[in-house]
């Protein structure tokens, strides 16, 4: 399968499952709440069940992977993202709303492992790592076509969702159509590591924990504190997650950029520019200049990021390639699901301010991560 042709139908699905389906909530919150009449808890605490559901996933992607081909799992990952999005949308109660975003949080853990099996078994070693980061860059793509949906729908929410299901369906046939029918499954996975392995991912996992925490408070509440701050242009809220989206296209080279400098230059460079877009929202979030900056900073670095540790993940669990992919990925999502539970309680407490200014805090730390090679 060349190259291309599988970024063609590979990208659309990720931005499917993550974009739409996965961080879409964040955006949608405000309008949601006119509803709902939900506290930030209450918020925070639906927004982990889809990093719940992410985990739960991804584990039995990896468990499953040698027993079913990739593209049955990438089915089931666009079935899921479909039934989700349905169920959001006809939510009469936040119990309903999580169910629904638990469903479509779903899809997200059973899309990422299988393309990088597809990848490993279908390309030719050279193009993997920047085949990899342009699909992971599909969530970039989803990002930013929410934000501009939403712009068009204002607070029509529940059709948004319609039409993100209309999509979902789309992107399902196209990948059906287009993956390739005929895989080796013993090839394709072997979901397990050697001593050394794990001891190698020690450090990848504690970054990833650390991350998925730092980053949820961006992903739940940037807008929600954009929308309600005063100070603050209405457009900067309005157009948060398409600069967001945009910006994260140049998250699309981390695998050219790995190959020429290296993966360790490549992931600090990451962690500075994604908890620094942190740092700038609770300290100037009524500054356009600092309001545009923080957003497209978090963007780039955010699917910068996540190509960082697709390719550190596949590094260290050489044996496999869905493990090396599902382990980082999994690790941020547990991150993610605890960040945003104790994001919603922070904000509830001390405010948005010390919110962001705490979850740039604790990203910084991880600088002090590397990749053991030995």
């Amino acid at each position: 399968m060349h190259s291309k042709k599988l970024v063609i139908v590979g990208l659309p699905m990720i931005a499917v499952t993550y974009g739409l389906s996965r961080f879409s909530y964040g955006l949608m919150l405000p309008y949601i709440n006119e509803e709902m009449n939900m506290d930030p808890s209450t918020s925070g605490l639906i927004s982990s069940l889809s990093y719940l559901a992410y985990c739960l996933a991804i584990v039995l992607a990896m468990v499953f992977s040698n027993k079913v081909t990739s593209k049955s799992l990438l089915m089931a990952a666009g079935l899921t993202s479909v039934i989700g999005l349905g169920v959001i949308a006809i939510s009469s109660s936040p119990i309903i709303l999580g169910l629904g975003i638990f469903l479509a949080g779903l899809s997200t853990g059973l899309s990422s492992p299988p393309y990088a099996n597809i990848v490993d078994t279908n390309i030719e070693t050279r193009l993997q790592n920047q085949t990899n980061s342009w699909i992971n860059s599909g969530t970039s793509i989803g990002t930013a076509f929410t934000g501009a949906i939403v712009i068009l729908m204002t607070d029509n929410w529940r059709e948004t969702y319609m039409i993100f299901l209309v999509i979902a369906i789309l992107v399902l046939i196209a990948n059906y159509k287009g993956l390739p029918k005929n895989q080796n499954l013993k090839k394709e996975s072997k979901a397990s590591f050697s001593k050394k392995e794990g001891k190698q991912s020690i450090q990848l996992i504690l970054a990833s924990l650390l991350l998925g925490v730092s980053c949820s408070a961006y992903w739940t509440f940037s807008r929600d504190f954009i929308l309600n701050l005063e100070s603050a242009p209405s457009y900067l809220g309005e157009w948060l997650w398409v600069i967001i989206g945009v910006a994260g296209l140049l998250g699309g080279t981390a695998g050219v950029f790995i190959d020429k400098f290296g993966l360790m230059t490549a992931y600090r460079i990451s962690v500075l520019a994604l908890s620094t877009s942190s740092l700038l929202l609770g300290i100037f979030p009524g500054n356009n200049l600092m309001g545009f900056f923080s957003p497209a900073l978090f963007g780039s670095s955010y699917i910068f990021m996540t190509g960082v540790l697709i390719v550190w993940g596949i590094t260290v669990f050489k044996s496999s390639p869905s493990f090396g992919l599902g382990v980082p990925f999994l690790i941020l999502a547990l991150g993610q699901a605890a960040g945003s539970i104790f994001s919603g309680l922070i904000a509830d407490i001390a405010g948005y301010h010390a919110l962001f200014i705490g979850a740039s805090i604790l990203g910084y730390i991880n600088l002090v991560f590397k990749h053991d090679s030995n």
